[in-house]
């Protein structure tokens, strides 16, 4: 993890799932593997019981990568309410949201976001692998 100056996020370094572009951790826990989603991971380290099913970890900073465990940047929720707060920031696209359209995918900007602070924060860095995904359903027709 890659942890940014004062309230920036806490990159997750390590592997990332396709097409979502979420970390991803396996651990063993009292003998059994678990692969969870690294910012759920993040709330379990944090003392959030993540055995509830109901409960989702929420970006609250829009950031996929982020680990950081705070009422800015993630936050345990319900699906209901996260699926709102992506709606309303304008990132859920749909049951497929990090589909390969063969233009930037999610997954590859979390790859371009992990390079950027491989070796520490970089803001430049950062800004410019962080800019959104595209989409070329988001395009504007010619006429």
């Amino acid at each position: 993890m890659v942890r940014g100056p004062g309230e920036e996020h806490w990159i997750f370094t390590g592997a990332i799932s396709s097409p979502d572009g979420y970390g991803r951790v396996t651990f063993t826990h009292a003998g059994r593997q678990y692969c969870v989603s690294a910012h759920r991971f993040a709330l379990w380290a944090a003392g959030v019981d993540i055995r509830n099913t109901d409960m989702v970890a929420e970006h609250r900073c829009n950031e996929p990568l982020c680990v950081r465990v705070d009422p800015r940047h993630l936050v345990a929720s319900d699906r209901a309410a996260n699926v709102a707060y992506a709606r309303a920031c304008g990132r859920l696209r749909g049951p497929r949201g990090g589909a390969d359209t063969g233009w930037r995918t999610r997954h590859q900007r979390s790859l371009d976001v992990r390079a950027a602070v491989a070796c520490g924060w970089d803001p430049d860095a950062y800004t410019r692998a962080a800019r959104p995904v595209t989409n070329p359903l988001d395009q504007p027709t010619l006429f």
